[in-house]
């Protein structure tokens, strides 16, 4: 069971939305977004099953070391892995300045009185792979890899990282530019043979002519061999 407990972040919160209010009115949406239900499940997902794998399977305990890509404003994910598991340092990854802007006022309370060191990286990530490569983290994350290139080149520093990745079939909204219609090819796209975790977990959206279901794909997992 995971702890939901995000209210210390609340203050900061205000802060974040402030800034919201009269320098990025237009940030509103992704706010709002990022709160959406299948973000959340999305989110919740992942760190429930990436908490029993490192227990399982990964033998550094605490003190981990967490690259998230594509973080965007950072929620709910960062509360989560913040709440869940003993993180040391959270490396967040986003093309768009203004999120990682934001994401600095979300997470203060994380960052100033949990003392998680957590910085961001301002990076388009295709073309970023050389800097990625020199972070030394223990888990690799990202719940939308539909809207990357594949991740094959991404090695880091550790050769026994975890990587926790989802991916959707959401192809005729053109929802991303490298959607995935199974398990394997999400595998093949994040380099990785065997998994600890693979699953499947259906969704929803609206679209113009109405309700549409999806799947989304996770596998949490680490390089070819450790199986």
């Amino acid at each position: 069971m995971l702890n939901f407990n995000f209210l210390n972040n609340f203050k900061y919160w205000g802060e974040a939305l402030h800034v919201i209010e009269n320098k990025m009115p237009h940030k509103l949406v992704d706010f709002r977004q990022s709160l959406q239900e299948n973000n959340m499940d999305a989110s919740i997902w992942l760190v429930e099953e990436l908490k029993e794998y490192l227990e399982e399977y990964y033998t550094k305990q605490g003190n981990l070391r967490i690259l998230v890509l594509n973080s965007w404003l950072g929620l709910p994910m960062v509360p989560l892995l913040c709440e869940n598991l003993d993180v040391a340092q959270i490396h967040l990854v986003d093309m768009d300045e203004e999120s990682i802007n934001l994401s600095k006022s979300f997470h203060k309370y994380y960052a100033q009185e949990k003392f998680v060191n957590i910085r961001h990286w301002n990076l388009d990530i295709p073309f970023e792979f050389e800097n990625l490569n020199k972070i030394d983290v223990d888990v690799v994350i990202c719940i939308h890899t539909e809207q990357m290139y594949p991740l094959t080149e991404l090695v880091g520093k550790n050769p026994n990282a975890v990587y926790a990745m989802q991916n959707s079939n959401v192809v005729e909204e053109m929802y991303g530019i490298n959607c995935v219609n199974s398990i394997e090819a999400l595998k093949e796209q994040i380099g990785i043979e065997e998994c600890g975790y693979e699953g499947t977990k259906q969704q929803i959206y609206y679209s113009w002519d109405g309700k549409k279901e999806f799947d989304r794909f996770m596998v949490i997992g680490q390089r070819e061999g450790f199986f």
